[in-house]
């Protein structure tokens, strides 16, 4: 289930805590005060220039979740809904495919956020079944 943060300065927040700079940092790079995003002033909307730049420094960002709060932070291949090529049945190809755009510590991240989704892929359900399936050969191997 999708965390819905549901002020535009709550979301802003949470950018700076998922690229993991500190805020004095983070508001001096889009040249806002952080007192702006304290208490009442979150409930606030956010001037068109501080989106901007906020989407100029962080290209990945997904504008539709900062705007609204909908769908997911990081833009993918996947919701940026780009073509992708279809699957060739080799398991690991297929990972690093759909992967391949995406740094470890983001893929970290969102596999703890979104496990459930990521089980209702078929890819992931194949590749779960796969490790499985090999790990009880080798405990049966062993015996």
């Amino acid at each position: 289930m999708e965390k819905k943060i549901s002020f535009i300065k709550e979301r802003v927040r949470e950018i700076a805590e998922f690229k993991g700079v500190n805020y004095g940092d983070f508001f001096t790079s889009i040249e806002v005060s952080p007192t702006g995003f304290r208490g009442d002033k979150l409930k606030t909307g956010l001037n068109s220039d501080t989106i901007e730049k906020i989407i100029s420094i962080y290209p990945d960002i997904n504008i539709i979740w900062l705007l609204t709060g909908k769908g997911e932070m990081i833009l993918t291949n996947t919701n940026q809904q780009q073509p992708t090529a279809p699957p060739t049945g080799d398991l690991e190809k297929d990972l690093v495919a759909k992967f391949a755009n995406i740094s470890p510590r983001d893929i970290a991240f969102y596999t703890h956020l979104k496990l459930d989704t990521m089980m209702e892929e078929d890819i992931f359900k194949a590749l779960i079944e796969n490790l499985a399936t090999k790990r009880a050969l080798e405990l049966l191997k062993e015996k």
